[in-house]
Order: C-alpha cells, then structure tokens, then sequence
C-alpha cells in the first residue's frame, strides 16, 4: 500500500459563525469564553491536573477491562486500559452513535485522530496518555445509524439498511439483532454483491457486518477494536461504567445546572451563533424503563417527564439517580460534561458541527469549577483512488473544482458545465461529421462540373471521374462516421469519468466521509493504509487532506 496526502485549505462552507471565529484566529491560541481551548498547535496544549484517587483510578479501569476482555482484543486495548491506574494518565476521547458496518468514514477519522493525538501528548508529557472511542450506545434514533451508503459497480449511490429497524425509545445498545427477523443472510448477500470482487472484500465484511446475537452498538464496537486495537484504542460502551456516569450525573442534579446552561444559551445567541440543543426544551437526562428511554426535561420546579402532571427539584432527582445507578443517563447536552466528570479526559476530539455543544457548557463549567478538557477539530479527509484521478485528469478537474462545481450544481440546480474542457467538445458529437458529408457533396459536385470538359478532351475520362468522385465520397464519409464514433464515444466517457467523481467525492451532494460506508473502502484497500494515515496526520490538523491511496499491484489507468 501506497499512500501520498494532498494539503487543501480547510472548507469553510456550511460552518457556523463560532467554527469560523475559531479558524480566522489561527495559528494564534483559540481560546472562546470561559476557557475552552481549541489549540492550533502542541504545545498548547497543557497537561490537566489529576482529580482522581488511587481507588477512583483502579475501579475505573478494572471495569474497563472486565468488560472488553470477553471481547478478545489485541493485548495493547488492555494495556491501555490498565495505564489508566496510574497517578496522572490521562485519556484523548472522541465519540460517535454506533452506526452499521461501522458508519460514515468519518468514523474512522476520528479513530485515527485519537490515536495519533494521544501518542504524541504521551511523548510530550511522559505520562500515559490512552485514545479512546466512546460509542455513543445510550442514544436511541436508530433511523440515523441503521443504514449505509455505497456506490455501485454502475456508479449510482446505494441506501443499503438495515432491515426490522425503525426509530422509538430504545437505547441502541439494547437492540439485539436475530438472524430472522433482521435479515442479515440477505443483507449479507446483497452488500457482497455491491461490493464486486474488491480484493478484500470478505476480510472487510468479517470485522464490519453485525452477528445475530449482538447488538448494533456491539458490532461496532467489535469492529474498531479489530481495526485499531494494535494502537490501544479502548471503545467503551457507556453500561460498562454506568455507576461512574451515574454518580457524576447525581453530582451535576446536585444542584440546578439549567440557570448556567441558559444563561450560556442567551450569551451565544446574542452573538449570532445558532444553539444546537435549546436547554429549555432539551431532553437533561433520561431514565430507561423496560427498555425504553423517558426524557426528563427543564419544568415546574426543576425536570419532569414528559406529559407528566408533577415535576422533581434538581436535589430529588439526584437522589432517584443515587438509588438507581443502572436506571439514568445524560441527555445529549450534558454527557460531554459527564463524560469529563467520570473520566480523566484531556482532550476531545470532534466535528466542528460539536463545537457549539461545548460552547454550551462553558459557564456551568466554570460556575460548578468542572473540568474543561480542549476542544481539538477531528481530521477531514476525502479519498481518491487511481480511477478517480484518471478522471479528474480526463476532465481536467482538481479536487477543489469537482467540489465547487458540486457545490453550485447544489445550490442553483443540475448544470450542464462540469468542467474546464467541456467547452472544447463539439456540442453535437454530428457536428463535424455533418460538415465533411456536406464538403464531400460539395466537392463531388465540383468534379461533376468538369464533365464537359474532359469529355470534349476524351470521353473515357468520364468513367474514371466518376469513380474518383465516388471513392472521395466514400472515404470522407467513412471518416465522417469514424469522427462521429469518436465524438459520441468522448462524450460517454466523458459523462462516467464525471459519474464517478459525483459518486465519490460528492456522494449525494454531500462530502465523501459524511456520506459513503468505510466498508467500501476497507473492502478496497484492506486495512494498511489506516496505519499509514496515522503516521502521516498531523495531531493538530488544520487543513482538509485528499488521500491518495494505491496499492502496490494497481496502476493508473490512462485518462
């Protein structure tokens, strides 16, 4: 496998007012209010100071490993969990809901971001620092996560589902599939036929397809511990610490915690940065009875369920959390907040679309004197393969003009300019056939004209005139035929080469890592090159990387 990375200006389109704020402050220290760092650069980026006892220390990572252990993953994820034991370890997380065959690709770009940026903080601090990918197994949408996109040998773009799923109030992570009921032999079945015969197709479809008997939220975990487990990415599903999140959620309910987070949402709002999650109607916690999930909300005197007649103080429901550590979670708001409150969490890395999540809880942070880990923008990546770059070089497209050219397709419709050579193909492949039939009449007619003359001179000449004029004819007609083959040909090509690139780099209109399945691209290129990036990635990264991938045996088709 070879890899080469192409450094583009980091895309600004569709980013909020806050994520740009952020970016036109680099390389200077992004620092928003009340102290959430989001650094450009290393150095930065300061160790945290330890909050967590020996025995705090020891019950966490003991836990950790009495639930991944079962799951037989490469020694390293069990080393580094039991790092987390020593005074001072710290953690780089990221966090994603677990979606089938392991969901967009930008799923694996926040693996890879972790494990990269946890290495280079251990060097620099000489103390373990452990990458961890917290699955998101608590949320309950699963029409977001039930299915993936993936292009066809035809170049059309595939919604591939999961079937017997649909939206409702279970936790993902409670969803067991069966064989039966979710149709995995035909789901099988029909993704290995998408698939063709990428050279390792089958090596991909055993780490990403989900297994009758576990759930959505533990195939995905199963997959990124085979993929990155030889780095010691832990994936942690929430249940397995869930007294640890419990007791800081009874912590955070101690006191009212909705003042700061409305107080934070009033500031961001009076700086024309839109609030993702409005804490007046956010669900704050929610408690999971037979299996399903009831959203406790901001009313009466402090949280009530919904289309609940009474309401519990804060103070109450803390003490409802205490007594039933296993029955509560955190809404969406506040589990970055849990989350650094039951881990020792130094850096989080995320979407620019989470920076306003965490722009959120900045005064509860600083009211409540709670951890504020930095904010660090995960690695965007669009991958590109041999017959991709034939195409651009047939259409004489960079990547930053397909996109654009996307983009405006997007925005003001279907368009028929598509790149910088069109203008150069006749705009009807008969065009220039149709002028060398009408010159060869002409030019027939003009020896038709001397008839007279050779006649007069010798009248035998007439029969070789004619022959002369009818073989002329001929042969410019069939060259005739040949430009048109040739033009009507061009054009074809030239509309797939503009077909693949649509698929994908813009797969729906949408960029690449939000929209195609790593399945595609595992099952293409295996698995070496997800080392290879993470060698090769800066920590910090600050610009969008193309990805160029080839393996060793694969030559670039001529354009």
């Amino acid at each position: 496998m070879s890899l080469e990375l192409e450094f583009q200006a980091a895309d600004v389109h569709g980013l909020s007012d806050l994520a740009l704020r952020v970016l036109a402050e680099r390389p200077r220290p992004g620092v928003l209010d009340h102290k959430l760092l989001v650094p450009a650069r290393l150095e930065q980026l300061e160790r945290p100071e330890d909050r967590f006892a020996p025995d705090e220390r020891a019950e966490l990572a003991a836990r950790l490993e009495s639930a991944l252990a079962p799951l037989e993953p490469h020694v390293r994820v069990l080393d580094s969990v039991r790092k987390l034991r020593e005074p001072g370890a710290t953690m780089v997380l990221a966090g994603q809901q677990p979606g089938l065959f392991g969901g967009p690709l930008f799923n694996l770009y926040k693996a890879i971001h972790v494990v990269r940026l946890a290495a280079d903080l251990e060097a620099r601090w000489g103390t373990p620092v452990v990458p961890v990918l917290w699955n998101h197994a608590d949320d309950h949408d699963v029409a977001e996560v039930h299915h993936v996109h993936l292009v066809t040998p035809q170049l059309d773009i595939a919604k591939v589902n999961l079937p017997g799923l649909s939206s409702g109030r279970t936790p993902i992570s409670r969803i067991v599939l069966e064989e039966e009921r979710h149709q995995l032999a035909a789901l099988a079945e029909r993704v290995t036929d998408l698939l063709g015969g990428e050279p390792f197709r089958d090596t991909a479809l055993a780490a990403c397809f989900p297994r009758a008997g576990e759930s959505l939220a533990r195939a995905w975990t199963r997959q990124f511990l085979e993929l990155f487990g030889h780095h010691g990415l832990v994936v942690l599903e929430p249940d397995w610490i869930r007294p640890n999140l419990s007791r800081a959620l009874a912590d955070l309910f101690a006191s009212d915690p909705f003042p700061h987070l409305a107080s934070a949402a009033e500031r961001l709002a009076a700086t024309h940065v839109d609030v993702p999650i409005p804490p007046a109607s956010a669900a704050l916690a929610f408690r999971v009875v037979d299996d399903r999930r009831l959203a406790l909300r901001h009313g009466g005197d402090g949280l009530c369920y919904d289309d609940e007649p009474g309401s519990r103080r804060p103070s109450e429901l803390a003490a409802e959390i205490v007594n039933d550590l296993a029955g509560f979670h955190a809404g969406a708001l506040l589990r970055p907040i849990v989350q650094d409150m039951a881990l020792p969490v130094a850096a989080y890395v995320g979407g620019w679309g989470e920076l306003a999540y965490h722009a959120q809880l900045t005064d509860l942070r600083c009211a409540r004197d709670l951890p504020t880990p930095a904010f660090v923008p995960r690695l965007a990546c669009t991958l590109t393969d041999a017959k991709l770059r034939a195409s651009m070089r047939r259409l004489e497209l960079g990547f930053v003009d397909h996109v654009k050219l996307a983009r405006q397709a997007t925005d003001s419709g279907p368009t028929e300019s598509t790149g910088p050579n069109e203008s150069s193909e006749p705009s009807e492949p008969s065009d220039l056939a149709a002028r060398l039939r009408s010159e060869a009449a002409a030019f027939s007619a003009q020896l038709l004209a001397h008839r007279a003359e050779l006649s007069a001179l010798d009248h035998t000449l007439i029969a070789p005139l004619k022959r002369t004029r009818d073989q002329v004819k001929k042969h410019v007609e069939r060259l005739a035929d040949k430009v048109e083959r040739v033009a009507t040909n061009q054009r074809g090509g030239a509309h797939r080469h503009r077909r693949r690139l649509a698929a994908y780099l813009t797969p729906n209109g949408e960029p690449q890592e939000r929209q195609l399945s790593s399945l595609q691209f595992l099952a293409r290129f295996g698995t070496d090159w997800l080392d290879e990036l993470i060698a090769a990635i800066d920590p910090l990264p600050a610009e969008h990387l193309v990805v160029h991938l080839e393996t060793p045996h694969e030559r670039e088709p001529r354009p």
